[in-house]
């Protein structure tokens, strides 16, 4: 088991040390955010004093996750859009800024290629609401690593991937399992940014509950094993 310090020299998503001095080498260190950057619009950022945290990493870790980060944000815009139109709105400015780019294109019409008009169960989506196919491992990747770079912030502690033994995507507070809307009691979450992210955790019984809430429009819930309690094992996910 990795225990991480707070002095930059472990990396969040591997629990390795970060011993490497070159500047760019593969191995070196980078500081990466939490949430990505790119989880926040541009006009979001641009004029105000938006709170972005950072976490270390080795570059070739964080470099590992970009393609599925951009994944994450295009994929569950549809979320986003649906269940809050002014953020939607925002992201699609984003989005459409981005297209010029692309091998963001390509993603994109990837993506419309697997877009439907009714759920799973075969029920009809409302007239200009769709759905992607959407790769749920990519995504759930992205969300668990978010994890491991908050629990390192607040713990100083690497969080091996293998921990998580619970995850799933809520569209909506109906959706989220008891055991997991029992930790958003008032005062409870953590906002990194009103409009963009933000989190509430708890410890019962040895196990870390985690709700990440995105674009106040959709969550992610995880459950992990505590790490000072588990023996290492190869990283799954």
């Amino acid at each position: 088991m990795h225990t991480a310090r707070h002095d930059n020299s472990i990396c969040c998503i591997c629990g390795e040390p970060i011993t490497c001095r070159t500047r760019d080498s593969d191995g070196s260190l980078s500081m990466d955010h939490v949430p990505p950057k790119q989880f926040y619009p541009k006009s979001s950022r641009t004029g105000q004093n938006v709170n972005l945290w950072v976490v270390p990493t080795h570059r070739r870790c964080n470099g590992e996750y970009k393609a599925d980060e951009e994944y994450f944000y295009h994929a569950l815009y549809p979320l986003v859009q649906n269940a809050n139109p002014h953020m939607g709105d925002t992201i699609l400015q984003d989005l459409s800024r981005r297209a010029q780019n692309p091998q963001t294109w390509v993603l994109i019409r990837t993506l419309l290629g697997t877009s439907r008009t009714q759920t799973e169960g075969g029920i009809l989506l409302p007239p200009g609401m769709v759905r992607l196919g959407v790769v749920t491992y990519r995504i759930e990747r992205v969300a668990i690593k978010i994890a491991q770079g908050l629990f390192f912030r607040d713990h100083g502690l690497f969080m091996p991937r293998h921990n998580c033994r619970d995850i799933r995507l809520c569209e909506s507070l109906q959706d989220v399992p008891e055991m997991y809307t029992a930790i958003w009691q008032p005062g409870a979450p953590v906002t990194v940014s009103p409009s963009i992210f933000s989190y509430a955790r708890a410890v019962v019984d040895g196990l870390h509950l985690w709700s990440l809430f995105f674009w106040e429009a959709f969550m992610f819930c995880m459950l992990f094993e505590d790490p000072q309690a588990t023996a290492p094992a190869n990283e799954g996910i």
